[in-house]
């Protein structure tokens, strides 16, 4: 999760690409990253500290709490 498209792009090639990851989701602030964590259920997030609306801590902290198994 990552507020710039560059970077979202670059990292989900690279994670894609390596072949041990399907990337099920992408968002562009904070609070979209909670609704679709929520949705999607990640084995894992990679979240921007910085990003607009609810910043990555946040989104971060209220994804652990509603789903606790998630790294």
């Amino acid at each position: 999760m990552d507020d710039h498209v560059l970077v979202r792009e670059a990292l989900r090639d690279l994670l894609t690409g390596h072949g041990a990851f399907d990337v099920v989701g992408e968002a562009s602030d904070g609070r979209d990253a909670l609704a679709q964590a929520t949705v999607l259920q990640p084995e894992l997030v990679i979240m921007d500290v910085s990003m607009p609306h609810m910043d990555g801590v946040e989104a971060t902290r209220r994804i652990l709490e509603c789903l606790p198994r998630t790294k």
